[in-house]
């Protein structure tokens, strides 16, 4: 049986859903949302977890302000009474400071040692659905303290980054998409192409405009814009899109990125350009953390006669926050794997370094110029 048919197959055997997405990532939470709205007309009952703060731009979306950042999935401690000698006729108990006694009392005769038993629940979900998660380490602590869902309860996992490590039961890890609202879209005409609506189709379109950064990405394809142009013709709201990502701008962003354009510099043999904020301009200009995270998608964006975009961030204690962005073929992880970077969407990595501002800027533009080298490419 193919993959897809084997989704269908345990999407339909459901009945609680739970889907982890990366909230900071558009497409990862707006993927996320429509599989939600999705799922709901087919009965199944779902919730959309985040294992990142929620990117506030989405709340436009229907379902964002549901989607939840933490959740409880502790097992209940379940105690089974055998009622095949007699009937319960009261239940009662009794709560002290170090103790619970709960008292059973039967219609008639009395109950036995071995009418008793103990066990664990199980976890409230028959299925765990990962979009854009490339594996189960990045989800940090949410695996940590939960290691027994995630081995317990079958997992579907949604990408298309080459990253990935298919670590689910069921891998829908398609390469040669530009995003994982297309697989999404993909996955739902499967099942049933009648039940996308506008929400739903909103929500796609958002999500593969996010991640493409409105079409102008390298890796768009045809695919991408006669699915962007289906989605439209199915109801979503286009304008509203582009208005909420790329026209509406915190005065904390515009003024965090003057002070950006105000540092930047450039290393022009490797097509680089880096730029830094101390934790003065964080507050002078009164920007968000989203703000922050905005700012080097602005630089890959506006800045488009380099092909290697660096922005670093003072953090306190003498720490620094790196992320790095590319449209040259190189691996970024592979150059930064000393510093475990985290892969936040293509050719962007995060990492953070215990060193002082000046010190990691110094050490990471060094170690790009040497790196990037040894791919000997034509810049």
């Amino acid at each position: 049986m193919e993959i897809t048919a084997q989704i269908t197959s345990k999407i339909s055997q459901a009945a609680t859903v739970l889907i982890i997405v990366a909230g900071d990532s558009g497409d990862s939470l707006a993927a996320g949302l429509a599989l939600q709205g999705f799922l709901k007309k087919l009965e199944k009952e779902t919730a959309v977890l985040s294992f990142t703060p929620k990117l506030n731009k989405l709340d436009f979306l229907q379902g964002f302000r549901e989607a939840r950042e933490e959740l409880d999935v502790t097992k209940s401690f379940v105690i089974d009474v055998s009622t095949k000698q007699t009937q319960i006729e009261e239940l009662s108990y009794k709560k002290e400071v170090d103790k619970l006694s709960i008292f059973i009392k039967p219609k008639k005769g009395q109950f036995e040692k071995n009418d008793i038993s103990f066990r664990s629940s199980n976890f409230p979900f028959d299925l765990l659905i990962m979009i854009g998660v490339d594996s189960l380490d990045r989800l940090g602590q949410l695996y940590n303290e939960n290691t027994e869902l995630f081995f317990e309860t079958p997992i579907l996992n949604i990408d298309f980054k080459a990253t990935n490590e298919n670590f689910g039961q069921y891998n829908l890890v398609n390469l040669t998409a530009t995003s994982n609202s297309e697989i999404v879209f993909d996955l739902i005409n499967h099942i049933e192409a009648t039940f996308i609506d506008e929400a739903i189709a909103t929500q796609l379109l958002t999500g593969i405009i996010s991640e493409t950064e409105s079409f102008q990405h390298v890796r768009t394809t045809p695919q991408t814009f006669l699915k962007a142009s289906q989605l439209v013709s199915l109801g979503a709201n286009q304008q509203e899109i582009i208005s909420r990502l790329y026209k509406t701008k915190s005065l904390g962003l515009l003024k965090l990125w003057g002070r950006v354009l105000a540092r930047l510099q450039q290393a022009p043999e490797i097509s680089l350009v880096y730029s830094s904020i101390n934790q003065t301009d964080l507050e002078r200009s009164q920007a968000s953390e989203e703000d922050v995270q905005t700012i080097i998608k602005e630089m890959s964006m506006q800045l488009g006669f380099a092909k290697l975009f660096l922005f670093f961030k003072e953090d306190q204690s003498n720490q620094t926050s790196v992320w790095c962005h590319s449209t040259l073929p190189v691996d970024l992880r592979q150059i930064f794997a000393q510093f475990k970077p985290k892969l936040l969407a293509y050719q962007t990595t995060y990492f953070s370094l215990n060193q002082p501002l000046s010190e990691a800027e110094k050490q990471i533009v060094s170690l790009l110029k040497s790196d990037i080298a040894k791919y000997k490419l034509n810049m």
